[in-house]
């Protein structure tokens, strides 16, 4: 990110926040810690579509940021890799909405075939990345509830931070098959 991230506290890489939180250390701790109980209250439902997203995100992400469920103003890019622009999120996710309602949402599919589309939707969200930050960990829980309605639920505590990682930055090439052996591997059969 540029020095003129409006996101960031000037002068640091910490994300503005609503508990004033200026330490990154204790800022990283707390923005977990929240996180997790809202996660524990349960999760927004809806129709997997970018409504759904940003329900999800501002549940998770309400207490920290007051940008919460809000599609990001700025470009992002991870270690080389650009995200959507800002300008096509809407589109990129009327995309995955189109193509899971074209599937039935994933339902009535064997659980490699299942993991095989699941890879794909999840990874061109991942590529979509609509929020400034959080996007992993609302794209989980969206992640989750698919599993769940299609029949196949889902462990996302059998995911390895660095599966899913290197899982995430092939799905951004268009190679989709280690997403799909991560979220195969996390099925509760």
């Amino acid at each position: 990110m540029s020095q003129d991230d409006p996101y960031v506290w000037p002068g640091s890489r910490i994300l503005r926040n609503r508990l004033g939180l200026k330490d990154e250390a204790r800022f990283d701790y707390t923005e977990r810690e929240l996180v997790l109980q809202r996660i524990a209250e349960g999760i927004p439902t809806g129709r997997f579509d970018l409504a759904h997203l940003r329900a999800i995100h501002r549940h998770l992400f309400q207490d920290i940021y007051d940008w919460a469920g809000e599609i990001r103003t700025v470009e992002i890019a991870k270690q080389g890799h650009q995200f959507q622009f800002r300008h096509y999120i809407e589109t990129g996710m009327a995309d995955v909405h189109r193509r899971l309602t074209a599937a039935n949402f994933l339902k009535d599919l064997e659980a490699d075939a299942f993991a095989a589309a699941a890879g794909e939707v999840i990874g061109d969200t991942n590529y979509v990345h609509p929020f400034r930050e959080g996007n992993g960990r609302a794209q989980l829980q969206y992640l989750s509830q698919l599993a769940d309605q299609a029949g196949h639920p889902i462990d996302l505590t059998r995911f390895d931070p660095g599966r899913w990682l290197a899982a995430s930055k092939a799905a951004h090439n268009g190679d989709y098959g280690l997403m799909a052996d991560e979220i195969g591997s996390a099925l509760r059969r």
